[in-house]
């Protein structure tokens, strides 16, 4: 323990120094050791679960990559016009030389509804089908102008003598005989339009035959009418005629060209309407129902005359300037049916007859789609410049891979996806 002096001045020999060696030794010594803390599992365990994560995204795209790859190739043919100004001869017999055709015939049918416009004084009896029954054992004749009688009272009369079937036993039960017979009202007028009724025979009243022969209605009693009618008119027949007929004809190039293959080509103007049949309920002349309307009804056929798409492309190319100048040996027309077409001689049955065909060519090289996939998977064609030498008739080609990431691993086996695109443009 060091004394301070009663003075309080600290002399030299009151302060101690310490030992050279230790000073050194604490001047010199290295930073204290720092603890680190342990890494905690929960935070290794996050870790791996993102690294897994991001492992099955990737594989997940991968595969959907390789599902979805496609090469898209992107085609454009060598392309030209040219005027067309040929007149060729078409035959149904290839024995002629010319282009050959044939015919096509389509069943058609068709009708409606339509308005009656005609009136007429008219005395029209109402007419319809009954079934005359007899229990009696004997066969019962009914002679000419024989009256019926419904409940209300009205008579109704068979045209003709009949002679109604005796009743029969069958299996211990008796079946009586019948007869339909077509009768007609006792006077004119719409009265006599009745429904299904039961019929007795004045005739035999007061005796047993009225109980055991009578008549039931097979058919409703129609067409009675007494003065002005309005009925079915020629001219109303005509008019519906000519409207259904109207319309088949502008339906006739859409349904035909719906039937024939792609390689065949339809000449438009012989597509046509042919009427086989007509029918008019009610007749012409005869009075309609209450809504005025008769109903109309035409079979019939569409008609046409085709011939091969490709050899009438070739004739219209055979000799043409700038058809040849594309030096590709396999052309199409596009434009086709736009180009005029005239029928000279032409009949439905005819065994020969000439077209003249005029207008403006759009012409390009055919390009085969299953040609050109087969050349790319056979050579693994991925630069597209290698496609103009064995396709001659291409401006234009380009090919991609989709999705673009995927292409290095297709090229890394010297592979093609499966799915190839054609795109023309």
């Amino acid at each position: 323990m060091n004394t301070i002096p009663s003075s309080g001045k600290r002399i030299i020999s009151d302060i101690v120094i310490a030992p050279k060696k230790e000073i050194t030794s604490q001047l010199f010594q290295g930073p204290a050791p720092s603890i680190k803390p342990p890494v905690s599992i929960a935070r290794k365990k996050k870790k791996k679960k993102i690294v897994l994560f991001a492992a099955v995204i990737a594989a997940f795209l991968f595969g959907v990559g390789l599902f979805q790859a496609k090469l898209e190739v992107i085609l454009s043919p060598k392309t030209t016009t040219a005027v067309a100004e040929k007149t060729i001869i078409l035959s149904k017999n290839p024995a002629d030389g010319g282009l050959i055709f044939k015919t096509v015939a389509l069943e058609d049918s068709r009708g409606g509804a339509f308005n009656a416009t005609e009136k007429k004084s008219q005395e029209i009896r109402a007419e319809g089908n009954v079934v005359i029954f007899n229990k009696s054992k004997a066969p019962q004749v009914l002679i000419s102008s024989t009256r019926l009688e419904s409940p209300e009272g009205k008579i109704f009369r068979i045209p003709r003598t009949v002679v109604v079937p005796g009743a029969r036993l069958d299996g211990g039960k008796t079946t009586p005989g019948s007869i339909e017979v077509a009768v007609s009202a006792d006077k004119p007028g719409k009265e006599y339009n009745i429904g299904l009724s039961d019929f007795t025979i004045p005739g035999f009243k007061d005796s047993p035959k009225y109980e055991l022969v009578f008549a039931r209605s097979k058919t409703e009693m129609l067409g009675g009418a007494s003065g002005e009618q309005l009925v079915v008119g020629k001219s109303d027949r005509d008019k519906a005629s000519a409207q259904i007929i109207l319309k088949a004809q502008k339906e006739a190039v859409n349904l035909l060209k719906d039937k024939i293959p792609q390689s065949e080509f339809l000449l438009v103007p012989s597509a046509d309407y042919a009427v086989l049949k007509e029918n008019v309920n009610p007749p012409v002349g005869v009075a309609v129902s209450q809504n005025n309307n008769f109903d109309f009804m035409i079979d019939g056929e569409i008609r046409g005359t085709i011939v091969p798409r490709k050899a009438l492309e070739e004739l219209l190319l055979k000799d043409n300037a700038a058809a040849t100048a594309l030096n590709v040996s396999n052309l199409r027309i596009t434009n086709l049916d736009d180009l005029k077409i005239a029928l000279i001689g032409y009949k439905f049955d005819a065994e020969t007859f000439t077209i003249k065909i005029s207008g403006q060519m759009e012409i390009e090289a055919a390009i085969d789609n299953e040609l050109i996939k087969n050349f790319i998977v056979k050579n693994e064609i991925y630069d597209a410049s290698a496609m103009f030498d064995a396709f001659p008739g291409l401006s234009r080609a380009e090919i991609k891979v989709r999705p673009f990431w995927i292409k290095p691993f297709y090229r890394s086996f010297n592979a093609i996806p499966s799915r190839i695109d054609i795109i023309l443009q």
